[in-house]
């Protein structure tokens, strides 16, 4: 019951943070256009420092790798769930794809880390768990499966190079360095708090830290209200996928797998997450239907608010 009330708390300040920053938007604190710079600070700063932090002080366990797996496993599934569902529903090719896109991997940049830190306060274990769940078992699949499903069911006939290059993004971004070294480092148990490291890592935490109030800022300025008009059918089914199945088959595999109880939280948490952003990057990239694509994740940023505790309330029952 405890880890329910948190998490519950936890969306709740996350979301009146995020309505503080549309207020700020409001009064013209902040503008839309430094959405660009606030993501830069998101991608290239704060999050491979909170990444490179966490992971080097924490050895991985075998056990990690396992929810790492159920996590793909996961995503895959929920996919393969929303291509059936759009076939039955006779969609064209683009909003099949759109249906695909935001039925399978989860927000867990924008709001993965913020909520594990606000759920599992002082817990490093939870924070380790939630950046290999979210670097190798969203990060990865999405930064692969998303550009190969929006160009199979879009209208961009890209060139290789062009595929390529969207394909290797990931692993040239500071995150993916970050995730390696993190991994590379761990196990050498090397002690931070001598006086050469000490106040590095001590600036890695500060840069760290600045994860959730950036990711607020973010979505702030980016949420719109997106006229549902003629797709609330694909709304309806992209949630239920998005979360409330996929939490129900990551949960399942937990058990499966012998995952502590912590583990089986902080899995069941970041598969209900709502769909990612880079879903409509991708979209409107290689044109698969964008509009509906960010009208369905904009929604869904906005379900999550009640539909990721209570999907966390019912499982964490069973």
């Amino acid at each position: 019951m405890t880890a329910n009330i948190q998490v519950f708390e936890s969306v709740l300040a996350f979301s009146l943070v995020v309505v503080t920053c549309i207020i700020m938007k409001k009064k013209s604190l902040v503008m839309e256009e430094d959405v660009a710079l606030f993501a830069r600070l998101l991608t290239q700063a704060a999050l491979p420092a909170f990444i490179f932090f966490q992971l080097s002080t924490h050895p991985v366990s075998s056990r990690q790798f396992l929810m790492v797996l159920a996590m793909v496993v996961t995503g895959i599934v929920s996919m393969g769930a929303a291509w059936l569902a759009g076939k039955g529903l006779r969609l064209d090719k683009p909003k099949i794809g759109a249906l695909m896109l935001t039925s399978s991997f989860g927000s867990t940049a924008l709001i993965g880390y913020p909520l594990i830190q606000f759920s599992f306060p002082n817990n490093p274990l939870a924070l380790t768990d939630a950046i290999l769940l979210s670097e190798l078992g969203v990060g990865l699949p999405i930064f692969i499966l998303g550009p190969v499903v929006a160009m199979h069911f879009g209208e961009y006939s890209g060139t290789i190079g062009t595929q390529r290059s969207v394909f290797t993004e990931y692993f040239r971004s500071p995150i993916f360095f970050a995730t390696v070294l993190g991994l590379i480092i761990a196990p050498l148990q090397i002690p931070v708090n001598q006086w050469f490291l000490a106040p590095i890592y001590e600036a890695l935490s500060i840069i760290g830290n600045a994860v959730a109030v950036l990711a607020c800022l973010i979505l702030g300025l980016q949420l719109k209200m997106k006229s549902l008009k003629g797709i609330w059918t694909l709304l309806i089914i992209s949630v239920l996928i998005q979360m409330v199945l996929q939490p129900w088959v990551a949960h399942l595999q937990a058990g499966l797998y012998h995952l502590s109880v912590e583990q089986t939280q902080v899995l069941t948490l970041i598969s209900a997450l709502p769909a990612a952003v880079l879903g409509s990057v991708f979209a409107t990239h290689y044109k698969c239907a964008s509009d509906t694509t960010s009208a369905l994740i904009m929604i869904h940023l906005l379900l999550a608010i009640v539909l990721v505790p209570l999907t966390f309330a019912v499982l964490n029952m069973t």
